[in-house]
This record gives C-alpha cells, structure tokens and sequence, in this order.
C-alpha cells in the first residue's frame, strides 16, 4: 500500500473516530516518507482527539519543520501551547501565524488577549488596532482596547472603547466590573486596580 492509500485509510478512520488504528495507518505512511505534511497533520489531529495535547504538539513541530509557513500550523501550535499554559511558546507561534497571514482578525484577537494577560500592553494594544481595522464589529476587541487605554491613562479613549464594545454586545457590562463608572472624563479615582476582566474571544 502507498502513502496515499494509507492517509486516505487513516481520514476514513478518523471520520469514525478510530484514532488508534488511524494513528497507526499514518505511522506506516511515515515510514515511507517522514516527511509528509499531511501525515503529521492527522497525527495531530489523532492525538489531540485521544486527549493527548503533547503529543499533538510535537506533529506541529514536525509540520512546521517541513512547511515552515504553514500559517494554520503555527495557530494551531499556538493555541494548543496556550491550552497547556506554554504562553511563551503559544506567543512565539501565534505571532509567526500572524505574520505569515496578517489578515487572519481571531488570531490577532488571540494573540491580543494572550499578550494582555502577560501584561504586554504596548504589544497588546498594536495587535487589537490591527484586530478592529480588520473587523470593526468585535466587541471583545473593542472591550480590551478599553482596558489597554485604561492601562496608559487614556481615559477617553478608554471609555468610548468601552462604550462601543458595549453597544455591539451588552453582556461585556457582566465582566467590566466598576472600572467603567470610576472613568469620568480624564480622570480616574485614586488607589483603584481597574484593569481586570480581560474578555476572550
């Protein structure tokens, strides 16, 4: 049996989630050519599926060996590191993923959210802007950019961010806690921590 008969068996057996025997179908398939993209991209897809994140991880890392600018295996790379509290690595793959595809908005909404919570605002607050140029009606994007211009003392701008982010989805007010009602104008009450409840995608 050739490779292609062999990752044609292993789709079919993923299709009837029967990740084990598909695994095995692709490894034979990578005994023929370790190097075959789509094997370790069903690799992953198996191992992921049976609950194995790590494993996942390293068929990306041999995905993106073999295709370095595959932009979907460096976003997926990204968001399984993130899933296992890898956030430098998840950083370091979604930034790659963004560049290689820079009008993919999510992973730019992702990697925000992600650099928000490392307190990486300057960083944070470039990749929302890039975020809402390309997709103006994301309220989560609208809503962290409140809390970055909160974070530099925009006040205004902080506060029409947020006004915006509530207008497309009112349900955001749920996690603003009180920061929205100490902003008053260009001001903010003193001895206050308002920067909380970052919103995810």
């Amino acid at each position: 049996m050739d490779i292609e008969s062999l990752l044609g068996e292993a789709a079919s057996l993923i299709e009837k989630k029967l990740y084990d025997k598909a695994l095995l179908a692709l490894q034979r398939g990578l005994s023929m050519d370790p190097n075959n993209p789509k094997a370790w991209e069903r690799i992953a897809v198996c191992n992921l599926e049976m609950g194995k994140p790590k494993m996942a991880i390293e068929a990306l890392n041999n995905l993106v060996r073999i295709q370095p600018n595959s932009q979907s295996g460096w976003a997926d790379k990204g968001m399984l590191h993130l899933l296992l509290n890898e956030t430098d690595e998840g950083i370091g793959a979604l930034q790659r993923s963004v560049r290689l595809n820079p009008r993919r908005f999510r992973d730019w909404e992702l990697l925000a959210t992600v650099l928000m919570s490392e307190e990486r605002w300057d960083e944070a607050l470039e990749a929302l802007e890039i975020t809402l140029d390309q997709n103006p009606n994301s309220a989560v994007a609208w809503y962290n950019l409140a809390l970055c211009y909160l974070f530099f003392e925009e006040f205004k701008l902080a506060r029409n961010a947020a006004e915006t982010a509530l207008a497309l989805d009112p349900s955001l007010m749920e996690i603003a806690g009180d920061w929205l009602d100490l902003v008053d104008a260009d001001m903010i009450i003193e001895d206050q921590s308002p920067i909380s409840g970052i919103a995810a995608s």
